[in-house]
């Protein structure tokens, strides 16, 4: 695996990150969520340190997963890039860039 840094002072990560939309699951039909554990698993085996994803990516089931893998595997470091501002945990599903849609 190859690595790079992140920015002029950022941290390293690897060159290739793992894209984590698909294992979400909604747009992309059934998923199984053992096999995106495994994935994971796989991914960060082989030396990935980059993982994107964001709070639409299933409404938070990525995220969710993520988090499952890195917290059975404990303290690594591994970056995970999120995007966010979409508040569809409200009826009407808008943007919301506020400190608490963040958070």
């Amino acid at each position: 695996m190859q690595y790079t840094q992140l920015g002029k002072r950022g941290p390293g990560i690897s060159t290739i990150g793992f894209g984590a939309w698909a294992i979400g699951g909604m747009n992309w039909g059934p998923t199984d969520d053992n096999v995106s554990r495994k994935a994971l698993h796989t991914a960060l085996d082989q030396g990935v340190t980059f993982i994107d994803t964001a709070d639409v990516y299933g409404f938070g089931h990525s995220e969710d997963l993520i988090a499952g893998v890195l917290k059975e595997r404990g303290k690594g470091d591994v970056i995970v890039a999120t995007k966010a501002g979409n508040d569809f945990y409200n009826a009407d599903d808008k943007d919301d860039m506020g400190y608490g849609s963040i958070r």
